[in-house]
């Protein structure tokens, strides 16, 4: 984890949460135009005006080109608050870093607020698509609840730490959840996790953290079923307010109309 921590001073923070963009240079997926579902998505973000930071929770390219990370580049870099991504499994790292450093995009992966701090985890295995938090960010996270023993305690990752009761996408999980869930048991402080990958709406308690999930912007997975399965619920965003009683205020919103209908075929994913 990057050793640089973005100070931010808001008691109650406001952000916006984005996954799953699959932005690529030929701009379709499944059927959807994942250029225009973003869009919608982002247009739809736009009745929130008072936003503190706004979280890309991986997989903003399907085919690691640069024009992919270019895209997302051009829609937030001139945002009046900073935005921070984390990297998915299908993201290429260096190209996020080269790419999306810049405007109010920032590469940092510690944020603090007056009551919150945010650790942005990278949970993805090279070459796979299931994925794991490092041991070194492991011992981050127990270490951040040291440093502010105060602050709650917000984890960002792509990759899911709870199943999902659907075998296809369960066997590309966090495949180290266990050593995940003993670090924040041990933090002691770590209130939420917020995570992309499985392209649907999340929202449980485990050992007393909340457990948030986002519907990706392009293509929606069925939940709860054994085999791959694309849904009809709209592209999506999750709203949160981190409150400083270390509760957690949410809220996910969806495209109207139906415009965006994926369709079956899951060698297009």
């Amino acid at each position: 984890m990057n050793e640089d921590i973005l100070r931010l001073g808001q008691a109650n923070p406001q952000i916006l949460q984005f996954s799953d963009l699959h932005l690529s240079s030929n701009e379709e997926l499944m059927g959807i135009n994942c250029d225009e579902s973003f869009a919608a998505v982002k247009a739809l973000a736009s009745q929130y005006h008072n936003v503190d930071l706004t979280l890309i929770t991986g997989d903003i390219s399907q085919d690691h080109s640069e024009a992919s990370y270019q895209k997302c580049c051009e829609v937030f870099r001139y945002q009046q608050h900073p935005v921070a991504w984390i990297t998915g499994n299908h993201d290429e790292v260096a190209m996020q870093n080269d790419v999306l450093s810049v405007g109010a995009i920032t590469p940092v992966k510690r944020i603090l607020f007056k009551h919150w701090q945010l650790l942005l985890l990278n949970s993805q295995i090279p070459g796979k698509i299931c994925g794991a938090i490092s041991d070194e960010e492991l011992e981050q996270i127990k270490q951040a609840a040291i440093d502010y023993p105060k602050h709650h305690i917000m984890l960002v990752l792509h990759h899911h730490p709870i199943p999902m009761n659907s075998e296809w996408i369960d066997n590309h999980c966090l495949t180290n959840r266990d050593e995940l869930w003993d670090a924040v048991n041990e933090a002691g402080n770590v209130k939420g996790m917020m995570f992309g990958h499985v392209h649907q709406m999340v929202d449980e308690v485990k050992d007393g953290v909340r457990v948030l999930g986002c519907p990706s912007t392009s293509v929606q997975f069925t939940p709860n079923q054994d085999e791959f399965s694309v849904d009809d619920a709209q592209p999506g965003f999750r709203y949160l307010e981190l409150l400083a009683n270390g509760t957690i205020k949410t809220k996910v919103h969806r495209v109207a109309d139906n415009k965006f209908i994926a369709t079956f075929d899951p060698a297009g994913y």
